[in-house]
């Protein structure tokens, strides 16, 4: 599985990490650039910001669940997806995560939590795929979320089995109010603030949000150079480039879910609380996402 096999403890719960990337903002010739393709004849949109706006329109852009397995309703985390966990009003996406009486079985992805929680998982129809002819992607959308221990949303994108990496986590909260930029590569880039792990090496920048109920605009813009992809992190505004390694020409798939439990609260698998995913919110959790657009550059 693409995202399912990963050990992500390093990355998650390691407090003496650095925030990484690059803290400087783009160019003004960069940001013209980008704003001129934008405008451009060449310009097409692949997901409109009205598609969370009717059943009809959702249906459009979007399936339930994950997309590997054809549609999996689990993943690395305590939570099993439903379908009945997703609802759209006025425009918004609602992802509601419930605490159950009693777990629904196990994850049958490392490290196999209980699934203590139902929640839900969409993702994109179409894929992302940065490459000569699609050399530009701009991914953005507001989303509102809760936070707190055993609390794990994200908007990501992923590598289509086999390829993982790459992934980048466009919103990503892991059990605090911490939005986690994260860029995973198989072989190292070399840029600031990159880390080894088990499972490859991770480039990340870590942004203290003090208000993460409230909306904000999540984004990134992907673009070509060379063998490898640019991606330029935004929280409302500009934050950071990381360097995606040899990502051009690997589809990779965009995901909103709403996880919980295992690594979000901060548990070792087998350890004290585990096997109840505590501590962890009792009740209903929530992730709302409106107005997300994906488009790109054509170059022929």
């Amino acid at each position: 599985m693409p995202a399912p096999e990963i050990n992500r403890r390093r990355l998650l719960t390691s407090a003496a990490a650095a925030a990484g990337g690059l803290a400087l903002a783009p160019s003004a010739a960069h940001a013209e650039a980008l704003a001129a393709r934008r405008a451009a004849p060449t310009w097409e949109n692949l997901i409109e910001k009205s598609s969370f706006g009717s059943t009809t329109a959702f249906n459009q852009s979007w399936n339930h669940l994950y997309p590997w397995d054809g549609g999996a309703d689990t993943h690395n985390g305590a939570a099993k997806m439903h379908s009945s966990q997703i609802s759209l009003s006025q425009g918004v996406l609602t992802l509601t995560a419930t605490r159950l009486a009693a777990p629904d079985g196990t994850s049958p992805h490392p490290p196999n939590a209980p699934l203590w929680y139902r929640s839900g998982a969409v993702h994109a129809k179409r894929q992302i795929l940065v490459n000569d002819q699609f050399p530009e992607y701009d991914i953005e959308g507001e989303f509102s979320t809760d936070t707190g221990l055993g609390v794990w949303p994200a908007f990501w994108t992923t590598g289509t089995w086999p390829a993982w990496p790459p992934e980048t986590d466009i919103l990503e909260y892991v059990g605090n109010s911490t939005n986690l930029f994260n860029t995973w590569n198989k072989t190292s880039t070399g840029e600031t603030g990159e880390e080894p792990t088990t499972d490859g090496f991770v480039t990340r920048t870590k942004v203290p949000v003090a208000t993460p109920g409230e909306w904000h605009r999540y984004r990134v813009w992907l673009y070509k150079e060379g063998n490898d992809v640019m991606i330029d992190y935004y929280f409302d505004d500009y934050v950071a480039t990381h360097r995606g390694k040899d990502w051009a020409g690997i589809p990779q798939w965009l995901i909103i879910n709403l996880q919980m439990g295992s690594w979000s609260s901060e548990i070792e698998p087998g350890g004290a609380g585990w096997a109840e995913q505590r501590p962890g919110p009792d009740g209903d959790t929530h992730l709302r996402a409106r107005n997300v657009w994906v488009g790109r550059t054509r170059a022929w």
